[in-house]
């Protein structure tokens, strides 16, 4: 799974190897008790969050963007296509059809968050990033805008 990668990032996924990955204490966090503790603030908080993890792990690549999210368990990402100045993104997978499926609408905000700080990082560039969930397809639409 892991491609060349910087070393911030390899020495995360090394301290957390052993820990078995049980995902729905991850959702019960982010989907229950995040909301209830944020409020209204949820998906602004959620946003900032994915943003300063991407500070804490700078990726050097598009490609390194994707494995980040594949170990994360954020779902498989793909650059769909790339304008002067926007990006559009594709985040597929079983978990990101379990999360559309959710009684609750689940919040991209981290996701989105992330995405835009590693693109900021990586073209030196202000950038922001909007999400769209597209249910019948099971996938969700990150739009990248420096």
């Amino acid at each position: 799974m892991r491609q060349t990668m910087n070393e911030q990032i390899a020495n995360l996924f090394d301290e957390f190897k052993d820990i078995p990955s049980t995902q729905m204490g991850h959702e019960v966090l982010r989907t229950k008790v995040l909301p209830d503790l944020l409020g209204k603030e949820s998906d602004t908080v959620l946003y900032y969050i994915g943003r300063n993890l991407s500070r804490m792990y700078p990726c050097e690549s598009i490609d390194e963007i994707g494995t980040f999210f594949a170990a994360m368990a954020w779902g498989n990402l793909q650059l769909l296509k790339e304008k002067k100045n926007e990006y559009y993104f594709e985040l597929t997978g079983e978990f990101i059809e379990k999360r559309l499926s959710y009684k609750s609408p689940y919040s991209f905000r981290m996701e989105a968050g992330f995405l835009a700080q590693q693109i900021e990082l990586i073209m030196g560039q202000e950038a922001e990033c909007i999400f769209e969930t597209e249910k019948k397809k099971s996938k969700v639409i990150l739009h990248v805008v420096l």
